[in-house]
């Protein structure tokens, strides 16, 4: 006898049932039901003695509402596909572009069943709320306009199932917001296919991109897999911008403070800044032999922070019970890296493992770059300037004697040899602007860089040499001087004071950017 029956919300499933006859009713039972098929279910159940019944199911798609839209029909495509990236393949840019005609809350997922007894429909809620919260593949954006309302959207992706919601609360949203949240559709997307890819990249900066007079503030989670998972925590707003992000190579950590829209200098400016710290952050990368796609990863980050800030100011409030308004010149700016403050930090996870006979020798690279920036003084006649910038790196890596050679170290001593190094170097540079009633008096920059490089040479296992080599350089700018040279030289008539104000002054910012080469440094 067999009997075929529709299944599931969108009848996409065949069941067939088949009764045979078996005549060892007992064993035969018993060892059926511990089996299982890849894409089918097997239950057995027994009507006699001499009639076991063979239930069949294959796997049946449950959605969780109608899917007779195209939201729906983008599930269902993603979802015959294996992996994050195919899965969640423009599905953050369709549920953003959604609100250029609906800005309306809105749920969906697909999940299969392949068993009988999932079937149940405070199963699919479960499974269905689990895609929505906990999902093994989780991607959440969490936008908050500056009328108070919030949006939340997330995908969430299972061995077993696929799903996405967008939550509308405290309030509704207008044209403007709705056009505002299309808008990050390109960017969003853009990080999630960058999260998926293999290996993961950082492509944020599309999700700084946004009007803060509208949206005030732009928030994303993401935590993919469940063996090496990554996760990703990024915030954008009109005063701070952060990201973290954890891997199975290290971490990323960057926090950028732009509430002293006063020191942001010109868009040229901010460029030479940035191509000086990645230039730095390559030389740390390459000194310290670090991971090449964490080093990606922290520079993507890096970038993105650090640009598309916005308006500049001239005007900085200080903090405090009884604030402090202080206007910034030409001049000041003129004499910084025109970035915004900064920390940032890359961690690669250290290795015990590349040589059995030493475990104490550890594969590690941490470097940390930072930029701070402080005003100070009774009124703008009477300021205080300070911009200090900071940079460490610390790494220790094995290589072999033989360059090119893959280094391949056993227990045998045979195989025991090679230089281990080990890394440490610092560098620093402050810029202090200093003004009294209303006059610049003092300008400078004080910079530096060591080097410390130890390494240690083993043949056969024995340790041959053992040498550090260190490398310092440090120097003063006077800054003010090569104003007051420019002055003389080209517009000597008229007062210093005047020449600040009002004539083109040749570029000091470039002087002022930290370098952690001592060599370079001092032929700089």
């Amino acid at each position: 006898m067999t009997v075929i029956s529709s299944a599931g919300n969108q009848a996409l499933n065949t069941l067939v049932t088949t009764t045979k006859s078996l005549t060892a009713v007992s064993s035969a039972a018993s060892q059926q039901q511990a089996s299982t098929a890849q894409s089918a279910a097997v239950i057995i159940g027994q009507t006699d003695t001499t009639s076991p019944v063979y239930t069949i199911t294959k796997p049946v798609l449950a959605w969780e509402r109608s899917s007779s839209d195209l939201m729906s029909s983008k599930l269902a495509s993603n979802f015959s596909n294996a992996g994050n990236a195919s899965r969640f393949a423009g599905l953050g840019a369709a549920l953003l572009e959604r609100f250029t005609t609906d800005g309306s809350s809105y749920s969906q997922s697909v999940i299969k069943q392949t068993s009988a007894s999932q079937a149940t429909a405070a199963a699919n809620v479960a499974a269905q709320s689990q895609l929505h919260t906990k999902a093994d593949n989780q991607i959440n954006l969490s936008i908050k306009t500056a009328s108070g309302a919030r949006v939340d959207i997330t995908l969430g992706s299972g061995d077993d199932g696929l799903g996405v919601q967008v939550n509308v609360s405290k309030g509704t949203l207008s044209d403007a917001d709705r056009k505002a949240l299309a808008g990050l559709a390109e960017g969003f997307q853009k990080a999630i296919d960058g999260l998926t890819a293999q290996p993961p990249k950082l492509d944020l900066s599309g999700l700084t991109k946004f009007d803060s007079s509208v949206l005030s503030s732009v928030d994303l989670h993401a935590t993919l897999g469940t063996t090496h998972t990554q996760t990703l925590d990024f915030h954008a707003d009109a005063n701070t911008r952060s990201v973290k992000s954890t891997g199975i190579a290290g971490t990323v950590d960057i926090s950028v403070d732009m509430s002293k829209r006063a020191l942001l200098g010109t868009e040229n400016q901010q460029k030479q800044a940035l191509n000086s710290y990645l230039k730095q952050i390559n030389s740390a990368g390459n000194r310290g032999n670090a991971d090449d796609s964490l080093m990606t990863m922290f520079k993507e980050a890096f970038t993105a922070l650090n640009s598309n800030y916005g308006d500049t100011a001239t005007t900085y409030k200080s903090r405090g019970s009884e604030p402090v308004y202080f206007s910034l010149t030409k001049t000041d700016k003129n004499m910084m890296t025109g970035l915004a403050d900064f920390t940032a930090s890359v961690t690669q996870t250290p290795v015990s493992s590349t040589n059995p006979m030493r475990p104490d020798e550890t594969d590690t690279f941490s470097y940390q770059v930072s930029q701070a920036s402080t005003i100070t003084g009774t009124s703008t006649q009477d300021r205080n300037i300070t911009q200090k910038q900071q940079s460490h790196l610390v790494a220790s890596y094995h290589e072999s004697l033989t360059p090119g050679l893959k280094l391949n170290l056993t227990s045998d001593r045979n195989s025991q040899n090679y230089l281990y190094y080990q890394i440490d170097d610092t560098a620093e540079s402050t810029t202090s602007v200093q003004y009294h009633k209303g006059a610049l008096v003092s300008a400078s920059v004080d910079q530096s860089a060591t080097n410390s490089t130890h390494i240690q040479k083993y043949v056969k296992g024995a340790l041959e040499s053992d040498i550090t080599t260190p490398e310092i350089t440090s120097k003063t700018t006077d800054l003010l001087g090569k104003l007051q040279s420019a002055w003389e030289n080209n517009a000597p008539r008229m007062s210093f004071r005047d020449y600040l104000d009002h004539q083109t002054l040749p570029d000091l910012s470039g002087m002022v950017l930290m370098e952690s080469d001592p060599a370079v440094l001092k032929n700089h």
